[in-house]
């Protein structure tokens, strides 16, 4: 069947770069029902559940090399889930389709995607997919407003709908300019304009109360960007500086948004702003180096041209993908959910990477886009009996995590073995992230003992580069073997029934995950847990970063913050 699929290319034109035609569509269309067909009907004879069929429908997807096929996979895989509630799976199979297929009109997500997978949903368990069914309705809104505006037809509540819908997709600059047009901003507007009483211009903006309510965010995101550059002018002095003080910090999502206050306009700027919910992927950009002062951050709705399997992503460019909420069987028996949203790393911290961050790499096995190794947990984010997570979210200035924390202002860590867990199963229930629970697939996602030989990536017989095997379903490289990684939680019991458990309060070693390029086959599982101690490195031991746009997990204070 896979050999079928794979053969869609050959009697079709080459995949297209924006959304397929009705006539693609058609002629992948008897392939794709061949091979789902039979699984449909096993669902109707209740053989199979819809999220087995889902399941299929995006392994199928993996392997298509036409857009057409994707697109038609993957928008049955959204239905499948939706139906079965399988809500993370639902998201990552939106993820997975506006990845994959580019151009996808807003009218088409809207009512031959989201409409019929609504109808299996509620909005509460599905947030990401209803994140996506507002930000569809949104653009085609605005393009009606848009064209109302230009033939001069729109009132004054027509416009400042226009600019709210603007701020609910991220165009925040677009947003402010139609503002600034409305008679109740534009004194505002003037005085950010001119870089003056940035604080009153902020004290409007956090007081203004949009009709469009899921413009809110983007709005007090806004008015935090201008309290900050009031702050850091001194124009805010005494209590009302405290009281800008208690916003900034009552506004945990304002990061999301990438608003900053433009040094020459004191208008906050949209740099690659992410959309609301947050962007699908976190750059970090550390081409300044060790002596730099800060690191650019933007956020991408989607891959760039070529992927993030390129050297750059590797070495002078860190990439996160976002992760939504959702629930796993931990240890594939222990329920668990966690209630936010994180970033993952695409891949583990290269050699380089870690250079970039700190000056220095402690590996044996050198290579700049090899994972950074001999690595302990305190060098990471700081000695354990001081920096005691999950009691306090403080971490050490002078580490890895530390220094990034100063850099790009977010709130990078270790992520939880739940976390961790979550992220590297991506949906999935079997031993491997592929979907199989045969080791002997094993050597598709990951360097392992018994794989050791093969030279992908350039090396053989130890860790090799990051990127040289098969991603999961969410993205995310070498999630089996190549080296353990590091998680903040100290050892202990799993139980079920626990939001975003944070493992034991206190202890001796802390987990490591994933397996490495020394272990067996069943050490590599997703399930499996492993330990080591503080501070010691090995060899085989290395790290993921992760970070939580809305706070730390589990504690409230962060060191710098």
């Amino acid at each position: 069947m896979k050999r079928l699929l794979l053969t869609i290319g050959a009697t079709l034109a080459l995949a297209a770069v924006a959304m397929p035609t009705r006539d693609e569509q058609k002629k992948a269309a008897p392939i794709v029902a061949e091979l789902m067909n039979p699984l449909v009907a096993d669902f109707r004879a209740k053989k199979k559940t819809a999220a087995e069929v889902g399941d299929v429908a995006m392994t199928y997807a993996k392997e298509a090399n036409t857009e057409a096929a994707k697109f038609l996979l993957l928008k049955g895989a959204i239905w499948y889930f939706a139906q079965a509630k399988e809500d993370a799976k639902a998201v990552a199979a939106i993820a997975a389709l506006t990845e994959q297929v580019k151009d996808i009109p807003p009218e088409v997500m809207r009512n031959d995607i989201l409409k019929p997978a609504i109808d299996h949903v509620s909005e509460q368990n599905v947030p990401g997919l209803f994140a996506q069914f507002r930000s569809a309705s949104a653009q085609m809104e605005i393009a009606k407003l848009a064209s109302s505006i230009k033939r001069n037809r729109a009132d004054e509540p027509t416009r400042r709908r226009y600019a709210e819908l603007l701020a609910v997709t991220g165009d925040w600059k677009g947003a402010l300019d139609v503002f600034a047009k409305l008679d109740d901003a534009k004194d505002m507007a003037k005085a950010e304009s001119a870089g003056k009483t940035l604080a009153p211009a902020g004290d409007f903006w956090w007081s203004y109360t949009p009709t469009e309510p899921t413009a809110a965010d983007a709005i007090k995101a806004h008015a935090v960007a201008l309290y900050r550059k009031a702050i850091a002018s001194g124009e805010l002095t005494g209590l009302k500086k405290v009281v800008a003080e208690k916003r900034i910090a009552s506004v945990p999502f304002a990061d999301r948004f990438n608003v900053s206050a433009d040094s020459g306009t004191g208008r906050a700027a949209n740099v690659s702003a992410a959309p609301r919910g947050g962007g699908l992927y976190c750059v970090i950009d550390l081409s300044a180096g060790p002596d730099a002062s800060k690191y650019p951050v933007s956020y991408l709705a989607a891959e760039p041209n070529g992927g993030f399997n390129t050297d750059e992503y590797k070495t002078t460019k860190l990439v996160l993908r976002r992760i939504e909420p959702g629930k796993l069987k931990m240890g594939g028996e222990y329920e668990v959910t966690l209630t936010k949203p994180y970033y993952m790393g695409v891949f583990e911290v290269t050699q380089k990477q870690y250079e970039l961050v700190t000056g220095s790499n402690p590996s044996k096995y050198m290579g700049d886009m090899r994972p950074v190794e001999k690595v302990s947990w305190n060098a990471i984010r700081g000695d354990s009996s001081t920096y005691n997570w999950p009691s306090s979210a403080n971490v050490d200035s002078s580490t890895f995590i530390g220094k990034i924390q100063a850099r790009t202002g977010l709130n990078f860590d270790l992520p939880t073995e739940a976390q961790w867990e979550y992220a590297c199963r991506a949906g999935t229930t079997s031993a491997y992230n592929n979907g199989s629970n045969s080791k002997n697939d094993l050597n598709l996602l990951g360097r392992y003992r018994q794989d050791q030989s093969d030279a992908k990536g350039g090396y053989s017989d130890t860790h090799t580069a990051v990127g040289s095997y098969r991603p999961n379903a969410w993205g995310l490289y070498d999630m089996h073997g190549n080296v353990w990684e590091w998680c903040l939680d100290w050892t202990g019991p799993l139980s079920s029934g626990v939001s975003d458990p944070v493992g034991a309060s206190s202890g001796t070693r802390r987990v490591i995950r994933g397996g490495s390029f020394f272990s067996g086959a069943n050490e590599c599982a997703s399930p499996c847990r492993n330990i080591a101690t503080p501070p010691i490195g090995s060899d085989g031991r290395g790290f993921r970063l992760c970070m939580n746009p809305e706070g730390p997990v589990g504690v409230s204070a962060v060191s710098g913050k």
